[in-house]
């Protein structure tokens, strides 16, 4: 006859949560959650003058290097394209 001894182990039990302080953590991540949706909507606010061809290929440029890490190519292209940009239009 076999038999098997399985160690005890004794567990606190489980501090309880109230209701108003669950409730409370979920208004607060929903309220941080909603602000940050909007944040990130928001459009940048530009000022009324046009940008020169130098500055709009500086920033397809700044854009180009966000994706210099995970597409290489694709960051290339864009460079290259700020580049088409300003060499096109210098001329005009």
């Amino acid at each position: 006859m076999t038999s098997h001894i399985l160690p005890s182990q004794s567990f606190r039990p489980a501090r309880a949560v109230r209701m108003g302080t669950a409730f409370g953590d979920l208004a607060l991540a929903a309220a941080r959650l909603t602000q940050a949706l909007l944040s990130s909507l928001r459009r940048p606010v530009r000022s009324g003058r046009r940008l020169s061809v130098i500055e709009e290929a500086n920033e397809l440029r700044q854009f180009a290097n966000g994706y210099l890490r995970t597409d290489p190519g694709f960051a290339a292209d864009l460079m290259a394209a700020a580049d088409r940009h300003e060499l096109n239009n210098d001329k005009a």
